[in-house]
């Protein structure tokens, strides 16, 4: 069995996700367990899922070997369906041959191109290096490092390289000692590098010593073998990928969630956003439990969020599946409404003169813009007007359903747009990016159906919407 540590704001509900899909839970806080109260593994993982520290809506995969990683991350996308996953091309520490283009630039197995740290070899040479950083966004370099690297469940191995070092997870004094102790005897640290990795605080100092020993064995192997002149993978690393998670495939988490412990509705959503949503979870979920509450509070929570937005400047956290992100805005919230969502209002006035992006008409200063954001629709609609208030044209973005915050208002962008401008029908635009995401494997399947369903949809309704008069507004 594959064993799994689960860590961050969507612990309860993956570990439940994974525990279904067969997989072992190792290295369980004692919150989880008592919560989920299922067969543990007593001892070290072999893959870590946690949400990203500084990107709450992101969900980290990592850990070896490479097809464990790959099974997990796999089983959690089929399970939440919406979500947008940017995973690694080689992994990390992967031993490769790569061949140098120059100027530090190495060609990479499958035809990466990526960039050589320290000394830059001459054009042409063959390179035996392992990837120390990998490509997790557009555009973003592999780098790769002359050597060799190898990952084991409780040791990394470097070759050239001397001494040992520890993770910082490793902080009891008495187990160091041990356990550099224990590959006194077992590894020449003269010749190789052995960091102790995290897991090394629950392995047997033999076990261990072994690890570190047969890997140090392999190290020097393939240090000593001559590359080949074409670019190859030699050792796989760990497998790394980042998992985005939608409002839709939070809902879904909300679900599995309510059935393990007290939950509100948005409550993925809104522990994503930050400190002073979190609170407000927590503290709902405590009147949940205590029978004073429902889950549909999580929409009160939203609502009280918006009213404190009204009248203030806010910024939309443009997410796009690429890893790109873009902040839009400040734009003011006019108004906002309640019913079965929350329906806001925003404005801006342009202070320049330009092109409004899109569209290709012209914008003067005075001219302004309404942005329509509802949390249950799956686009942004953006109007824009004259200073007069003659329409302009209209922008409707198709991306994931926005969830409300008080730092930002947040989605993901499906890269396919519908825009109307002056006397000419909708046009749906940018297919062809969409496209391309489903095929680099950026967005899911049910993504990709949703978003073009969607742009059909919002066509034919702004056909009927907008129909643009000298008086419009």
């Amino acid at each position: 069995m594959i064993r799994v540590r689960v860590r961050g704001i969507y612990a309860t509900a993956l570990s439940q996700v994974l525990v279904d899909r067969g997989f072992m839970l190792a290295d369980v806080s004692d919150v989880l367990r008592d919560r989920l109260r299922q067969p543990v593994v007593e001892g070290p993982a072999e893959i870590t899922v946690k949400s990203v520290d500084d990107d709450a809506d992101t969900l980290l995969v990592l850990g070896s070997p490479w097809d464990y990683g790959r099974e997990v991350e796999e089983a959690i996308v089929e399970e939440l369906r919406y979500v947008s996953v940017r995973r690694g091309r080689l992994g990390l520490y992967t031993v490769v041959d790569a061949v140098s283009l120059g100027d530090c630039k190495a060609l990479l197995p499958g035809g990466v191109e990526g960039l050589v740290q320290g000394e830059c070899p001459p054009k042409g040479e063959v390179i035996r290096g392992y990837v120390v950083k990998e490509s997790l966004s557009r555009g973003d370099p592999v780098f790769v490092r002359s050597g060799v690297a190898l990952v084991g469940l409780y040791t990394t191995v470097y070759t050239p390289g001397d001494g040992f070092s520890f993770s910082e997870h490793v902080r009891d004094d008495a187990r160091r000692l041990e356990l550099v102790e224990s590959i006194k005897a077992e590894v020449d640290i003269s010749r190789v590098h052995v960091r102790f990795r995290s897991n090394s605080k629950y392995g047997e100092p033999v076990e261990v010593a072994s690890e570190a020993r047969s890997l140090a064995e392999m190290a020097m192997r393939l240090a000593s073998d001559p590359p080949q002149r074409e670019p190859r993978i030699l050792a796989r690393g760990e497998y790394i990928s980042l998992i985005y998670i939608t409002s839709p495939a939070k809902s879904l988490l909300d679900n599995i969630r309510s059935k393990i412990h007290p939950t509100i509705e948005y409550h993925h959503s809104l522990k994503a956003g930050g400190f002073e949503e979190s609170s407000l979870v927590d503290f709902s979920e405590e009147s949940l439990r205590l029978g004073y509450a429902t889950s549909r509070i999580g929409l009160a929570i939203i609502s009280y969020i918006a009213s404190n937005l009204k009248g203030r400047k806010v910024t939309i956290d443009h997410r796009i599946p690429d890893g790109r992100k873009a902040s839009l805005g400040p734009f003011t919230v006019d108004s906002y409404t309640v019913g079965d969502s929350v329906r806001m209002v925003l404005t801006r006035v342009f202070k320049t003169p330009g092109t409004l992006d899109g569209l290709n008409v012209e914008k003067k200063p005075g001219d302004y813009s309404r942005t329509i954001i509802d949390t249950r629709e799956w686009h942004t609609i953006h109007e824009y007007y004259s200073k007069d208030g003659k329409l302009l044209g209209v922008y409707v973005n198709i991306n994931t359903p926005a969830e409300i915050g008080f730092k930002s208002i947040r989605y993901l962008d499906l890269y396919i747009d519908v825009i109307k401008k002056p006397g000419e029908e909708p046009e749906i635009k940018d297919s062809e990016e969409l496209e391309r995401a489903l095929q680099e494997n950026l967005v899911t399947r049910d993504l990709y159906e949703k978003a073009v369903e969607e742009a059909e949809r919002v066509a034919r309704r702004i056909a009927q919407l907008y129909r643009f008069s000298d008086n419009s507004s």
